[in-house]
């Protein structure tokens, strides 16, 4: 403990010399710079324990060499996109869309013996967030979208789950290779709403006190096989259900007219939470309404940033027995039940996310579920309401019949969601469809992931360089959609900064007082880019290289679920050359 405690007085002695002198600076200045150097020092402490910890633990077979390792995760290229790239409407060109929505909640889920939430644990559950109850439902939902243009179609699918690593992706892919080539798909992209309460599709989220000990175990003496933190039988049926609903989303597909609108709520709904240092939010509820011609159920697809981090979560009072046990899709599935009340199919992807929850729902209510479902069902009625002024909504029956009771409302100020209301504009979306996926290689820095990797926690393929580095293999995307309209494909929980530009990314707000050097995604695609996040792989948090700092908690707690200190420039240099290579 006292070579520790010396270790630690160094680092602070160490950083403190380039402090600015006590006597030059006022109170919240040298707050800031103490709070500063603790943190390097607490950053520089906790890596080095960690890497302390990993260093002795003998690498699977997950681990591979550099002439091994098979970085091509797209299938030798049967779901990378659309081969040419169109700028303009092709005469005769029509959209054709396919929907289809299944349960990921198996039906003899108490059969199971290894179900966890993924997302949320607590010393309260014993570090065991066991499958006990079904709060709703945990969903995939899907689509399949054609432009009418003969390159073949894409398929897009978001599960209700924590996250889904890239390995798995490509489990599902390869499940469909044939149906894929025989439907002329073109892209597979797999998507997750980031659900804190669903069931773990990632494996950190396990019987922590209960098997880790055993796993440390078998790492240091290369004694037993691994096992996963995610349940085989689990992940199988996942596999089989959302290839299933895949194949009926393509089956379904028929013409029809597509139209879009958008309104910026500014933070009213969401806004940055836990990350001091940055200060983008995309606060826009974005809306695609697909109606066929056949007068067959219209399709709504949402895209919005915000946690689904209510529901799984306990609150303080003794009276909520949920207590991190209760599976359930949180705020985007009661959004989903409201508009699917209403007649519409139900689509949604979530957007940078990293560091942004809800906001301004307030009720009374000892069960955070309860929370969850008002803010998705007021969600819900918005998405309805997006293009209708304030008249038409008061002579809503559906939407003026979703309202709070007068005691979930009671002693809190609240005004109804359609006050002094602007209808957004709806415009029609032409029939054009660009897609391309890409790799990136990223290195792992971070000494958690690795840890996580060497235990086989998780599902990860490492490259081991000849060097003695770590490399992951992950993917981006970049679509077109209709003439305008451009979306970017994100592996992780993105930094709002780095797709819209903000504070974290300067000098003067950064932990290590320098520039982010790349561009981000509103400087290569245009401001109005929208993104749809946990993309085809789970990388955890993606912040800037220059604001990345260990320090466990200060602000900084999302580098510790983070690849390493270079992932954001990897991606962004990554959307460069795509941007590039599309031209």
């Amino acid at each position: 403990m006292k070579k520790i405690l010396a270790f630690i007085l160094s680092a602070v002695m160490l950083f403190g010399l380039t402090v600015t002198p006590a006597s030059a600076l006022d109170i919240a200045e040298i707050k800031t710079a103490v709070t500063d150097v603790f943190c390097k020092a607490l950053a520089f402490v906790f890596e080095g324990l960690v890497k302390g910890i990993v260093a002795p633990i003998k690498e699977g077979d997950n681990f591979v060499s550099e002439d091994e390792y098979f970085s091509d995760s797209l299938c030798d290229g049967l779901y990378d996109g659309t081969d040419e790239f169109i700028s303009e409407e092709t005469e005769g060109a029509r959209w054709a869309l396919g929907s289809a929505s299944v349960s990921l909640v198996p039906e003899d889920w108490e059969s199971y013996s290894d179900l966890y939430l993924g997302g949320y644990m607590s010393m309260d559950n014993f570090m065991s967030n066991d499958v006990r109850e079904i709060l709703d439902d945990m969903k995939v939902r899907v689509i399949a979208l054609s432009d009418g243009t003969g390159r073949g179609t894409a398929v897009f699918a978001t599960i209700d789950s924590i996250g889904l690593g890239n390995p798995d992706v490509e489990g599902i892919r390869r499940m469909l290779g044939d149906f894929a080539k025989a439907n002329s798909i073109n892209s597979i992209n797999i998507f997750t709403t980031h659900s804190h309460s669903g069931i773990d599709t990632q494996g950190l989220w396990t019987n922590i006190l209960g098997s880790w000990p055993l796993t440390f175990v078998k790492g240091y003496t290369g004694l037993g096989d691994y096992h996963g933190g995610t349940s085989d039988k689990y992940m199988a049926f996942l596999y089989e259900r959302v290839s299933f609903a895949i194949k009926a989303a393509v089956d379904d597909m028929e013409t029809g007219f597509m139209s879009y609108a958008e309104k910026d709520f500014g933070e009213k709904y969401a806004s940055v939470n836990n990350r001091p240092s940055a200060d983008a939010v995309d606060g826009k509820l974005k809306r695609f309404t697909f109606v066929p011609d056949s007068g067959s159920t219209p399709t709504i697809i949402v895209n919005m940033a915000a946690h689904p981090s209510t529901a799984g979560m306990a609150t303080s009072s003794k009276s909520d027995k949920v207590k991190g046990h209760g599976v359930s899709g949180d705020y985007v599935y009661y959004m989903g039940e409201v508009i699917t009340g209403a007649g519409y199919d139900f689509m949604f992807f979530n957007g940078a996310i990293c560091g942004i929850y809800i906001e301004r729902i307030d009720v009374n209510t000892n069960q955070r579920v309860d929370i969850a479902a008002a803010y998705g069902k007021e969600m819900g009625k918005i998405t309805l309401g997006l293009t209708k002024t304030q008249a038409e909504i008061e002579a809503d029956s559906y939407l003026m019949g979703l309202g709070f009771t007068d005691e979930e409302l009671a002693d809190r100020e609240y005004t109804p969601w359609y006050e002094n209301w602007s209808p957004a504009t709806e415009t029609e979306v032409a029939p054009l469809l660009n897609i391309r996926l890409k790799n990136v290689e990223v290195q792992i820095s971070n000494p958690v992931i690795l840890l996580a990797a060497k235990l086989q926690i998780v599902n990860y393929l490492i490259k081991k360089t000849d060097n003695g580095e770590y490399f992951s293999t992950t993917e981006i995307g970049y679509m077109e959609i209709g003439e305008k309209l451009k979306v970017a494909f994100v592996p992780g929980e993105f930094c709002a900064d780095l797709a819209y530009g903000g504070s974290s990314l300067k000098a003067e707000n950064s932990a290590w007082g320098a520039d982010f050097t790349e561009q981000p995604l509103s400087e290569l695609f245009g401001e109005d880019i929208l993104v749809f996040g946990m993309a085809n792989d789970a990388v955890g948090y993606i912040v800037p290289d220059n604001d990345y700092l260990m320090c466990v908690d200060f602000g900084h707690y999302h580098e510790t679920i983070s690849l390493g200190k270079n992932t954001a420039s990897a991606l962004l240099k990554g959307f460069a050359e795509l941007r590039e290579e599309i031209k």
